[in-house]
């Protein structure tokens, strides 16, 4: 992998300033080993709960105050590991404190985090000839051979780290080291237990403590261990959507719920999560919450039928038939080729007598190929027995159709004449043809008889018709008049 781009010009012009400063006083003795880890804790502790820009201010401070005293200026580099700017600045201090192991054992961690592996052994290796045995160094090392795939190696540098240094970054290491080897993750989880119990506030620790005692089916465990994931980051979307997987699984739904709650309020729009918030909802009987979570869920997944279908289902409970119908066509534009949906639109507007728009979607369910619907055939053609439509559809000429759909209107109207003697008025539709005779639409021009058994005939006549095909796509234009 190349290595990186680095700022040089920043950092000479700190040696420069810096220099002139400690050659007018003597660096102090460096702090113990663990007392500098303790510090460095409390940096990643700062910047896991946002207060990264306080603690540069109070460092700032220190480094002003102790101009002779570089770590205050190394924290302040930590603070922003592991930027450009972080490893400039440590570079900085190994070149004013030569004796110093820990810039350059920040060094060596920042290639590693980089991925440039070559370059991390030189810094570690001068760490370690500056102080050997140097516990931080060790850890550094550790890291190292883990990236480099050899986990039995990183093992014991790291136990030999933890050996001269019991520092819970160093254990949280090799937590997360033996967390990656089959048939280790009872240790991996004994040593995260032990880790986040010294130093609570380690996010990624947390979160794979939770995911351990999951596998584990400690579910109690998972869900405390989550819970302390979500105080330190309680604006972290993924936090609080491990949690309420978590909660779930020790059986706490309320507490899943509240958690999903949050997650969404933070933006999050996975598919997913939302789908089992909007499933928690109607499993706690809260149909309003899971009705918003179903539009939220909808509009997250824009080609799932499944929310439209349920909102759907919700809106036909509450005896909201056109809310019910125009979720039904959404989801049938999702998932055209389900049967299923169609014959679900079909049933709704029969319960309202809208046989034309039902035998319309029941059409569209036989020519669906996926999930089919056995009753639907049986259904359609009593729908088509309604509308007295002919077993077989009229053919040939434009007049020869006219006059085989006129005599079908016609035994319609006579029959229709005898209920309602004063029936009268005249009908006229317009059809759209395709180049192969095929009708693609019908369109009521005039409807003055106002009789839906007689415009729906008119409808699925002409449209099924096969009229002479063409270069061109024609429109006809048909008039019923009733014979007097």
């Amino acid at each position: 992998m190349p290595s990186r781009p680095f700022m040089r010009w920043p950092c000479l012009v700190s040696l420069v300033l810096a220099a002139s400063v400690a050659q007018g006083a003597a660096a102090p003795a460096l702090p113990p080993p663990d007392e500098v880890m303790a510090m460095l804790r409390r940096v990643d502790t700062a910047r896991a709960q946002g207060r990264a820009n306080a603690l540069d201010s109070e460092l700032e401070e220190q480094a002003r105050a102790r101009r002779a005293d570089l770590m205050p200026r190394l924290y302040r580099a930590w603070l922003t590991f592991p930027s450009d700017g972080c490893w400039n600045e440590l570079k900085a201090i190994s070149t004013l404190d030569p004796d110093n192991p820990w810039p350059r054992v920040g060094m060596g961690l920042v290639y590693i985090r980089w991925g440039l592996l070559a370059e991390a052994r030189a810094p570690i290796a001068a760490a370690l000839k500056l102080k050997p045995g140097f516990g931080p160094a060790l850890w550094a090392e550790g890291l190292l051979l883990q990236a480099e795939g050899k986990p039995a190696e990183a093992e014991v540098r790291l136990r030999e780290a933890l050996a001269q240094l019991d520092a819970p970054q160093i254990r949280t290491s090799l937590a997360m080291l033996l967390a990656g080897i089959p048939s280790r993750e009872a240790d991996a989880r004994a040593e995260l237990t032990r880790t986040v119990e010294a130093w609570p506030e380690q996010p990624e620790a947390l979160r794979k403590l939770a995911q351990l005692a999951r596998a584990a089916n400690d579910v109690r465990a998972a869900a405390t261990a989550g819970e302390k994931l979500v105080a330190l980051k309680p604006r972290d979307r993924d936090a609080h959507r491990l949690q309420a997987d978590l909660w779930l699984a020790a059986s706490e739904k309320v507490k899943a719920t509240q958690s999903l709650e949050r997650y969404a309020e933070l933006g999050g729009v996975e598919p997913e999560p939302l789908a089992l918030l909007a499933r928690l909802y109607r499993e706690l009987a809260r149909k309003e919450d899971e009705e918003k979570a179903l539009v939220r869920l909808a509009a997250a997944a824009p080609t799932d039928p499944e929310p439209l279908l349920r909102l759907a289902e919700l809106a036909e409970a509450r005896a909201d038939a056109a809310a019910a119908e125009s979720q039904l066509v959404k989801a049938s534009e999702r998932a055209p080729a389900r049967g299923d949906i169609h014959v679900l639109r079909a049933r709704l507007v029969l319960k309202q007598s809208r046989h034309q728009d039902a035998l319309v979607a029941y059409r569209a369910a036989l020519a669906a190929s996926e999930r089919r619907v056995p009753e639907a055939e049986a259904e359609a053609a009593e729908l088509a027995r309604h509308f007295r439509l002919p077993s077989q559809p009229a053919r040939g000429t434009q007049e020869q159709i006219y006059n085989r759909v006129s005599m079908g209107l016609v035994a319609l109207y006579m029959n229709r004449l005898k209920e309602a003697p004063g029936l009268k008025g005249n009908l006229k539709v317009q059809v759209q043809v395709d180049a192969s005779g095929k009708a693609t639409g019908v369109t009521v021009l005039y409807d003055s008889l106002n009789e839906a058994l007689i415009t729906g005939h008119a409808h699925f006549a002409f449209m099924d018709a096969q009229y002479p095909p063409g270069p061109d796509t024609p429109v006809f234009q048909y008039v019923f008049r009733p014979p007097k």
